[in-house]
C-alpha cells in the first residue's frame, strides 16, 4: 500500500487536507482514484489507513494503524562528497539511520546552498515512505568540522572511520558494543574524498572518538558511509 508523509496540522477530525504536491503524487503519479486506500504517516512512527474522497484535496482517515517502534539511535556524520550525497541520504534512510549531519571538512569541495538541505529532507521523506520505515531521519544543517566537534559529548558508541591508519575494524567494535545492549546509540563519522587530515584525526581522538577501519580497501566517500551503516544495521538486527 502506498504511503505519504503528512504534517499533523493537515489532520482535522477524520479528514486530511492534502497539499498540492500530495494530490499530484497520489492522483497523477500513483493514479489512485476516489475510494482507493493509502497510508498516511507522520514520520514519527504514527500511521493511518486513509482513503481518497470525491474532493481531490481531501482524504478520509479510516483507522489508526499500529505505531512503528522507534528505532535505536543511529547517526551518520559525513563529510560532504563532491557528488552523490543525494544517494547517501536515500540509502542511509533505507538502512535505518535516524539522523544525518553533513560536515564541511578541510578537504570538502562542495559548499551546499540552503536549497540542498530542503532537497535532502525531501529525499529522506520519500525513502522512508518507499521502504516503510515509519520514521523520517533528521537532516541537520551542514557544519564545519571544527564547529561540529567542539559541540560533541562523546561517550561509547562514537566511531571515527579512518583509512591508511592502524585501527580496529568497525565490525568487531560494533559486535562488542551491541552484544549486551542491541539498542545502544551509535554515531559513525565518515570522511571526504582523500580522507581526513592528520589534524582532524588528532582532534577527533582527543575528543574521545574511537578510530575504526572499514577494511583494507580504499572506498569512495559515498560507499564508505553506506558500508558503515550496513555493518551496524546488520549486527543490530542479528542481536535483536
Amino acid at each position: 500500500m502506498q504511503r505519504i508523509t503528512i504534517d499533523l496540522a493537515q489532520q482535522v477530525a477524520d479528514r486530511l487536507q492534502l497539499t498540492p504536491d500530495q494530490v499530484h503524487y497520489l492522483q497523477r503519479v500513483l493514479r489512485l482514484n476516489p475510494g482507493d486506500v493509502f497510508i498516511a504517516q507522520d514520520g514519527q512512527g504514527h500511521q493511518w489507513q486513509s482513503q481518497l474522497t470525491d474532493n481531490p484535496d481531501q482524504a478520509k482517515i479510516l483507522s489508526a494503524l499500529a505505531p512503528v517502534l522507534k528505532p535505536a539511535t543511529l547517526e551518520l556524520v559525513a563529510a560532504l562528497p563532491k557528488t552523490g550525497f543525494d544517494d547517501v541520504v536515500r540509502q542511509a534512510t533505507e538502512l535505518g539511520v535516524t539522523a544525518i549531519q553533513p560536515l564541511i571538512s578541510q578537504r570538502t569541495v562542495l559548499q551546499p546552498s540552503p536549497k540542498k538541505l530542503e532537497r535532502w529532507q525531501r529525499i529522506a521523506q520519500e525513502a522512508s515512505e518507499q521502504c516503510e520505515r515509519g520514521y523520517v531521519p533528521e537532516i541537520a544543517h551542514p557544519l564545519k568540522f571544527t564547529e561540529w566537534i567542539n559541540d560533541q559529548d562523546v561517550t561509547i558508541g562514537n566511531y571515527f572511520c579512518v583509512t591508511r591508519v592502524n585501527a580496529l575494524g568497525l565490525l568487531p567494535c560494533v559486535q562488542t558494543l551491541l552484544s549486551d545492549s542491541p539498542q545502544q546509540s551509535i554515531q559513525v563519522v565518515v570522511g571526504p574524498e582523500g580522507g581526513w587530515t592528520p589534524e582532524e584525526i588528532t582532534v577527533a581522538i582527543a575528543h574521545g572518538y574511537q578510530k575504526t577501519s572499514l577494511g583494507s580497501g580504499i572506498l569512495r566517500a559515498t560507499t564508505a558511509s553506506l558500508t558503515a551503516l550496513a555493518i551496524i544495521s546488520s549486527v543490530r538486527e542479528q542481536l535483536m
